[in-house]
Order: C-alpha cells, then structure tokens, then sequence
C-alpha cells in the first residue's frame, strides 16, 4: 500500500515518521534509511546477520540492502528517517549508500580511516544528540513553518556527520592530511583545467604510478574515473543551483567537447542534462501539503 509518507518522499525527496510496527518482513527498498529505536527491543536482520537493536541504538540501510526486525518486547517503535541522496545535495544523484554520500567530492572523508562499513553496524546513542536531533526533524517536518525544508536538510547533513564521527578510525586524525587529501584538494583546484595524471604528480611531487596506485587504494576509483565524477558532480549543482547554459557550464566543470559532456553526464546519472535540470532544478522545488 503506497502511503503519505511514500507521496511525499517521491515528490520531496524526503520523509520521516514513527513506526510503530513490532514486525517488519524482509524488504529493500530505493532510498537511504536511517532507523532509530525510542521504545523497547526487537532483533534487526540484514544479509546473514542479526543483531539485537534497543532503545537508543539506530542503524542506516542502504539503497536495495534486504532488511527486517522483529520486535522482542510487547511494545516496540523507531523513528524511520528515509531519504533520497539528491535531498542533500542534487550532486548526490547517483550516490546509493552511505558511504558514497560522506565519500562524495564534497562531504568528503577518507574511507580508509573508517573502522568497518558504516551501513552494517548498529550505532550506540550514549549522549542523546542522534535523538535530540531527530526530534526536532520530526517537529519541523509536522509543523511545516516556512523554510522547513531547508531546515531539515541542514539538520539531516548533521546527522550523517555526527554518525560518521562514531565509525572514524582516529578522532585526532587531522582533516586534509592524508595523501588523498592532498590529491583532492589539488583536483578541486583544478578540475576544470585540462589536467592529467602527469600533471598532478609533477606537483605534489609524486611519481605517476604512485600516485595512481595510491589513488586507487584510497578511494576505491581510478584517478582519471574520480575526476570526470567530479566535474559531473559540480556540473549537477550548477544545473540545479543555475540558470547559466548547458554548453556553458560544460565548459565551466572541463570540457570543451560538448558531445563528451552529454555522453560522461549520462553515463554518470543516466539522465540527460536537461532533464536532469527540469527535475533537480532548486528553482522549481514544492512542498506540497499532505
């Protein structure tokens, strides 16, 4: 059965509510959900694992992530907080898990100093602040004052933060230190040049190879992959955040063939620009009544 929040989820990019079901069957579902438990026990199954889930403990799922729990006390609820990447940020688009979303050109954080993945472990809730601020998105989404929205997507970046801050291998590791760090803030730099592999070694002072391999190791992705995502992504948040031409924003993020543009945008969001502008664009954006 489609319900309200369904509705609104498909047309805003967001929902949130609190479900009261003691029994949820295995499902997966298209969008990122972050489930938070404010009343008794219930065991909480992904994949081949189960794990017992209580008050104050939240987990996130991933986009086609089978999931269910069943609850082990006669009352049992959480607040269910689902959302579409793109609600965050339309450069998010093609992003389908968590770890892509705080990995992403923008929000990002080194993988490789995360101690296990962040969508298959259950978080622990000791000072309150998750609850805290899931309450007051809860307020917001049921009050509906004007500027709500933007609100509540300044409240959910929050709240992905704070749970990144949980899985961080090394709270003292400084930001921006680590060789990727480096690599990337050259690339923000410089994306919309006509830069290459050679071009970034000869200045961070590495051999091409290396860095190269490094890259690889890092953040999963080659360096010449990692940099046309990039350029689509920023090309994305000119589309929706614009009005500026397509050729031109093209030629803004990198390229100057607008063939190559519309065949990598494609490819990366399996959208053409255009489209992508008429359903992304922030101008056009409605927060219907339910």
């Amino acid at each position: 059965m489609i319900t309200k929040h369904d509705i609104f989820l498909k047309e805003n990019k967001f929902s949130i509510y609190v479900c009261p079901n003691t029994r949820i069957h295995l499902h997966e579902h298209n969008y990122l959900e972050l489930g938070y438990v404010i009343k008794g026990e219930a065991i909480h199954s992904w994949g081949d694992d189960s794990v017992l889930i209580k008050t104050g403990d939240y987990f996130v799922v991933d986009y086609n992530c089978q999931h269910s729990y069943v609850a082990r006390t006669e009352e049992f609820e959480l607040i269910n907080c689902i959302f579409l990447p793109e609600f965050i940020d339309p450069a998010l688009t093609p992003c389908r898990s968590f770890l892509e979303v705080i990995s992403n050109y923008q929000i990002h954080f080194n993988s490789e100093l995360f101690i296990e993945n962040p969508s298959i472990k259950i978080y622990k809730d000791e000072d309150g602040k998750i609850k805290k601020l899931l309450t007051s998105l809860l307020d917001e989404f049921t009050l509906r004052s004007p500027g709500y929205m933007q609100i509540i997507r300044s409240m959910v970046i929050e709240l992905l933060i704070l749970t990144m801050r949980k899985i961080y291998f090394d709270p003292n590791h400084g930001i921006g230190d680590s060789f990727s760090d480096r690599v990337l803030r050259y690339l923000r730099s410089h994306y919309m040049n006509d830069i290459t592999l050679s071009d970034v070694s000869k200045s961070l002072n590495y051999s091409p190879s290396y860095l190269s391999m490094k890259f690889k190791k890092e953040l999963g992705i080659s360096f010449s992959k990692y940099l046309q995502k990039a350029r689509i992504e920023q090309s994305m948040r000119l589309l929706a955040h614009t009005d500026k031409p397509i050729d031109e924003i093209a030629a803004e993020v990198g390229y100057r063939d607008i063939k190559t543009f519309y065949t990598l945008f494609k490819s990366f969001s399996n959208s053409s620009p255009a489209k992508f502008r008429k359903s992304h664009s922030l101008h056009n954006n409605k927060s219907p009544e339910l």
